[in-house]
């Protein structure tokens, strides 16, 4: 989002993105399963930490198994409540989806219908009838839609944070960098820009980005516009530049990509050969920690 310490207006359009100079929309996707922890958890974090003013943007799992989307610092924080009982050790995988529009809220505007408006958040999981068939759930606390986004939901967690602060520091998978480690496992992870002023993905688009996310790359990046990783400029994608490929497109396998390795880290497989900007780091990991999984019905 460029370090960007804006508000932006909301689209003109609903189902779009903003136009707005300032907006930068984006979209993430992650694969993963709980293992049964009763813990404060996050599973994905893009911020600055722990401490007091730190702001961050995340997923994370409570203590009783609720998951949660949130944006802010301590005592000013959006969250929505976004689904519940994710932590047996028994449970199954899911896939858990959450975009953005662009839209950065003032705190008096951040109420529960202008933050539902703001973001899309979808789960996935098998089909119970079908194990190698994925389904967007459309049932599911608060409300039984397939865009867990709602007003219902952000009520159910907490409004009024100021959106208009940097959000800086670093992406984590599994944690918030040094604490609040992720207790189970993490198949994928996909984070994309998204052009400003378009329609938001759609469902095809958003099942594929977690379920198969290296064909997503090949029908809805290649040869495609793709917004700069840091501006609203579009160029046409190439997997090889920073600014319009690797850069505003990662996807991270976790072990399955060619490059992978505890030595060498989790590689961006839109460009592997990249070490220095999309490369995860295995912070306070261990070799075997890199495990073989089978999820049917996943690419």
């Amino acid at each position: 989002m460029g370090s960007l310490a804006v508000t932006t207006s909301a689209p003109g359009t609903a189902g779009n993105t903003s136009s707005d100079t300032n907006a930068r929309p984006w979209a993430t996707a992650i694969v993963f399963k709980s293992d049964g922890n009763s813990s404060n958890q996050h599973i994905w974090n893009q911020g600055e930490g722990a401490s007091t003013g730190d702001d961050n943007i995340y997923v994370r799992q409570d203590a009783s198994g609720n998951m949660y989307f949130g944006w802010g610092r301590s005592g000013a924080i959006n969250e929505c409540r976004i689904g519940d009982g994710f932590n047996t050790p028994t449970q199954q995988w899911f896939g858990l989806y959450v975009a953005h529009n662009g839209t950065r809220l003032s705190g008096a505007n951040a109420t529960a219908a202008n933050l539902a408006d703001a973001f899309d958040i979808r789960f996935m999981r098998r089909d119970e009838n079908n194990n190698n068939v994925w389904e967007i759930l459309t049932g599911g606390y608060a409300d039984g839609v397939g865009n867990r986004s709602t007003t219902n939901n952000w009520n159910a967690g907490t409004t009024g944070g100021r959106m208009d602060r940097s959000v800086e520091g670093y992406f984590s998978i599994g944690g918030r960098r040094n604490n609040r480690n992720f207790h189970g496992k993490v198949a994928s992870m996909v984070v994309t820009t998204l052009r400003t002023g378009v329609a938001m993905p759609a469902d095809a688009e958003i099942e594929m980005m977690i379920t198969d996310p290296k064909q997503w790359e090949d029908d809805y990046r290649v040869g495609q516009f793709v917004r700069w990783a840091y501006s609203t400029s579009i160029t046409t994608y190439t997997p090889s530049n920073y600014t319009y490929g690797y850069g505003p497109v990662q996807i991270w396998l976790m072990g399955d990509g060619g490059s992978d390795s505890y030595a060498n880290g989790i590689r961006n497989e839109v460009y592997p050969s990249d070490q220095n900007n999309t490369k995860l780091n295995l912070n306070s990991m261990v070799s075997n920690d890199i495990q073989n999984v089978t999820i049917p019905g996943l690419s």
